[in-house]
């Protein structure tokens, strides 16, 4: 946490937030995340957004990015000195590059196999309880992995599926980073992480087709980390890989261009500190992305006691709205003072 005091703590409501500890004045800058834990550029950005700073070609009217890492490895950077300091920070042991190689290969590889099951169909059945899940992943979790001579077989995932599986192994390969660091207690460790929500039983109940996308990602990333000593010790059990599935879900921030002119999305990431900030539909808090990093600021003077929040959606929309995306995107149901507000005004109307 940077200068200003707070502190996180219970809320009425439930769960815990970020409370302002002293006066708090306008336009403050409240937090600082350097970096993420683990982020994902859309395939199909790779060559328009820089690997470290997350610059877009199209803000510096360019089409595409040409300082390329390796051959192979899918990460292009807007400049040398991005590249420098991703290789040095980010890309520890080669890890990133020679798994988004390997990625691609098996993608590759499973597009030419058989379909398959990775777990029986009537493991996976509704409704989904937390006793189906854990039975489902236990199967998974024991199940032999594909052999050399069909790599890819019942491993064959969507672009999303793929771009998923890019996420979990930028998890894997920070917390290789940081278990390795022997630093002593570290800000956004995956003790933090561990920390968030976990959304697991809640989204999958309510996407039920989702708990067998999760199962063959999961199967495609051990088949991948075979081949990788380093983050073997990390796929011994499901319990890393489904540790992030869970909280993955309502603690990810989407990544989008600087420019004034648009709003496209080209990734998300997982700030772990800023996932501390609830929402609230008149927030006294805004996010803003520089570069790699996340800033927060408050956008008004803020009282001794008084939660930070920001917004997760479009405060524009209706309160009906706001609130069915607020409750099927991130499992809750919005109690903030505006939406008591509009939903009595509602309820006024109605009866008049």
């Amino acid at each position: 946490m940077d200068s200003i005091p707070f502190r996180r703590q219970s809320t009425w409501y439930g769960g815990r937030g970020i409370f302002a500890t002293e006066p708090i004045p306008k336009g403050a800058l409240l937090h600082r995340c350097h970096s993420p834990y683990a982020s994902v550029i859309y395939r199909r950005f790779r060559k328009e957004v820089c690997g470290q700073c997350f610059a877009y070609a199209f803000d510096a009217r360019r089409s595409a990015w040409n300082v390329k890492l390796q051959a192979g490895s899918g990460i292009w950077f807007c400049r040398e000195t991005c590249r420098d300091e991703w290789v040095r920070s980010e890309n520890v042991d080669q890890l990133v590059g020679v798994m988004n190689a390997a990625v691609d290969k098996l993608a590759k590889s499973a597009e030419k196999c058989a379909a398959g099951q990775i777990v029986p169909p009537e493991l996976l059945v509704s409704p989904m309880t937390q006793e189906v899940i854990d039975a489902a992943w236990a199967t998974a979790e024991n199940a032999p992995l594909p052999t050399d001579a069909q790599p890819g077989f019942g491993l064959a995932l969507d672009e999303m599926e793929l771009d998923t599986v890019r996420f979990i192994l930028s998890a894997l390969v920070r917390r290789y980073i940081q278990d390795s660091a022997q630093t002593g207690p570290l800000l956004n460790s995956w003790t933090d992480l561990l920390e968030l929500q976990n959304n697991e039983l809640p989204f999958i109940s309510g996407r039920p087709e989702a708990l067998a996308s999760h199962l063959r990602m999961y199967t495609f990333v051990r088949r991948i980390v075979h081949g990788i000593p380093a983050l073997t010790p990390y796929l011994r059990t499901s319990e890393t890989v489904r540790a992030v599935f869970a909280r993955d879900q309502g603690n990810v921030f989407g990544m989008y261009e600087m420019s004034q002119e648009g709003d496209e999305m080209f990734g998300w990431s997982m700030y772990v500190s800023a996932s501390y900030f609830n929402h609230d539909c008149a927030p006294n808090v805004r996010k803003e992305r520089a570069g790699r990093a996340l800033l927060f600021y408050a956008t008004r003077d803020v009282a001794v006691g008084e939660e930070l929040c920001i917004n997760y959606i479009d405060v524009t929309d209706s309160v009906a709205v706001r609130r069915e995306q607020l409750s099927l995107n991130w499992y809750f149901d919005c109690v903030c003072q505006r939406c008591k507000e509009e939903m009595q005004t509602r309820l006024i109307e109605l009866e008049t």
